[in-house]
Parts: C-alpha cells; sequence; structure tokens
C-alpha cells in the first residue's frame, strides 16, 4: 500500500493509494479439477511520497483446449497529480488479447481500465472508466455488440457528497437494476437471482455500516444468443456477465480519517455448465483510495 504524505496548511495530510488487476481467474470442476490463480496479478504496494507502478506482461496462456489468451498485461499507478488543485491519482488497467473461451466465445481485445482521483480535501474521488472496451467480441463466430455507459458516475460530486448520497447516481443504478429484473425474458435462474420489485443491487451492513452498490457499464447487448441487460446465455453452454461493477464505501475507523471508496470491475464473469463446468473471470481491476488529516489534525 502506498502513503504519499504532503504539508496542507499546516497538516500533514496522508492518502493511501491501492491499486490490483490480473487478467484471469477460473476454477474448472469438469471434465477435471484445476484451480488457476489470478494471473498476472498486480498491486499498488509501497511507502513514501514518490511516485508508485507496476506493470506485468503475460505471453501466451491456454488451460488445454478450454481457455486461452495471446497476449496480455496489467498495470496499476499512482502519483500525486501535477496539476495545481488536484490531488492523488490512481490507474489500474488489464488488457487481454486473443481470448478464446471453447472455440465459442472469442475477442480480439477486451480492456478493463479504472482511474481515480482523490482531492487534497475529502473523501470522494473523481472516477472515470475511460479506455474500458470489447473489441470483435464474437459467440459462436457470431458479432455480438455492446452499449456502454462509461460516465455512469457522472461528473465529481460537489461538496465531497458521496456517491451513496447522490441520486443521480444511485437512480442510474435502480433503474438499470428495475429494467433487468423486470425484463419478461427471463428464466427461472435469473429471476431468482435478480428479483423484482427488490433494492437487491444495494445493501448496507448493519454492524459496519459499510455500503456496497452494483451495477454494469454494459447496459445492453445485440446478440443471437439470449440476452438480458449485461448477460448472454448460451444454451447448453453457460451463462456470461459483462462490465460488472461493484462499489463500496467504507466508513473510516479512525476520526483523522475519510471513508474509502473501492471500484472493483471484471469485465467477464462466466459460469459454465455443459460440457466443461467452470466458474471464472476475465480482465478485473480495483481501484481504492483513502486520506487522512495525519499529524497535526485540522
Amino acid at each position: 500500500m502506498a502513503i504519499a504524505e504532503i504539508p496542507l496548511a499546516g497538516v500533514k495530510r496522508i492518502h493511501t493509494y491501492h491499486g490490483e488487476a490480473n487478467l484471469l481467474e477460473i476454477e474448472l470442476r469438469e471434465p477435471f479439477h484445476e484451480k488457476v490463480r489470478p494471473q498476472a496479478k498486480v498491486k499498488l504496494y509501497g511507502g513514501g511520497e514518490e511516485s508508485h507502478y507496476q506493470f506485468k506482461h503475460a505471453g501466451p496462456f491456454r488451460l488445454e483446449g478450454i481457455l486461452s489468451y495471446q497476449y496480455g498485461y496489467t498495470q496499476v499507478a499512482g502519483h500525486r497529480s501535477t496539476k495545481p488543485g488536484h490531488g492523488y491519482a490512481t490507474l489500474t488497467t488489464s488488457v487481454t488479447e486473443g481470448l478464446n473461451i471453447l472455440d465459442i466465445v472469442t475477442a480480439d481485445r477486451v480492456v478493463a481500465q479504472i482511474s481515480t482521483e482523490h482531492p487534497l480535501n475529502g473523501a470522494v474521488p473523481e472516477v472515470s472508466f475511460l479506455g474500458t472496451r470489447f473489441e470483435n467480441l464474437r459467440i459462436a463466430g457470431h458479432k455480438v455488440e455492446i452499449e456502454t455507459n462509461l460516465g455512469i458516475f457522472g461528473p465529481k460530486p460537489v461538496d465531497d457528497v458521496s456517491y451513496f448520497d447522490q441520486s443521480t447516481v444511485m437512480d442510474k443504478m435502480a433503474k438499470q437494476y428495475e429494467k433487468l429484473s423486470t425484463n419478461t425474458n427471463l428464466p427461472d435462474w435469473a429471476q431468482e437471482r435478480y428479483p423484482k420489485d427488490t433494492a437487491a443491487w444495494r445493501t448496507t451492513d448493519a454492524k459496519t455500516g459499510e455500503d456496497i452498490a452494483r451495477c454494469s457499464l454494459v447496459t445492453g447487448v445485440q446478440s443471437d444468443q439470449k440476452s438480458f441487460g449485461h448477460v448472454i446465455e448460451v444454451p447448453h453452454f453457460g451463462k456470461f456477465f459483462f462490465g460488472e461493477l461493484k462499489v463500496k464505501r467504507e466508513p473510516a475507523r479512525n476520526p483523522k480519517d475519510y471513508d474509502a471508496y473501492t471500484f472493483s470491475l471484471t469485465m467477464i464473469r462466466y459460469e459454465l455448465g455443459c460440457p466443461v463446468v467452470a466458474n471464472g473471470g476475465n480482465n478485473t481491476a480495483e481501484s481504492n483510495g483513502q486520506g487522512g488529516k495525519g499529524s497535526g489534525g485540522g
């Protein structure tokens, strides 16, 4: 975890960076059991006031004839912005090229990218997913058109208002979930997972006060396969969930600290059921940070 300290109006301001990324993680149960731990995993750790950077390259990967990619890389970076009045920037990236899942799901390139900037004073960061995309995603050789909303959070709320208290952001998430859960074409399993007339997309832990909201950067797909919202179901093969995003707000434990926000993005999550049984995910990126007033209070 990288910590930057700067003097601010007589107060030693502290900011803690965090960034994490990997290319894929999968647990295969049939026709044989194998657990592939996160590939090309990088974490932003370190200390001091300097810039921090981690990069990892991955050459060709193949899990028998089940899943492969030709090339990939991950990177995380954190530094104090050089722009006057700006704060602490973190970048997290995961890129896979030549993805192939059982010769049924393929993509030329999949990119997950999160950039955040925490203010000099306050808790709420500005967040961007610019660069996040699918290139030439196909199922059974047929092109899948992906509709995305990379600006789902809009501009940073004024006066350090939390995204969880920002009605425009929460309304977008609620409407996305409502559209998915009320789709008349939902199969039984999806009706159970996305029940109507609930706020299942948002939870609050009564003990810790931790807030979690879930949505997707993918607002719709056009495919020959059965689809609803950000989900595609391929008969006799599996279920695919695209652009899933989890946002977490963790209350500060120390009075000198601010709340911590975490943004976790998985570009492709899959539940394979036949003839291969497996759960996994590709191109995961996570970014968060937490500010504190440091010694001297204020």
